[in-house]
């Protein structure tokens, strides 16, 4: 019995492990894009500014 709970912990440290990677990694996908939208608006502004 014990021993199963043993067994149990490491898999239940990589699950957690595993959903913070993914939380992490959607959020960096969509700070990128908020990065890109900024970026390209910026752009256009400048651009129709100077024209």
């Amino acid at each position: 019995m014990f021993q199963k709970t043993l067994s149990a912990m490491p898999l239940a440290k990589m699950r957690e492990r595993a959903f913070e990677g993914i939380f992490f990694s959607v959020a960096l996908i969509a700070m990128a894009g908020w990065v890109y939208f900024i970026v390209l608006l910026s752009v256009r502004f400048f651009f129709w500014f100077v024209s």
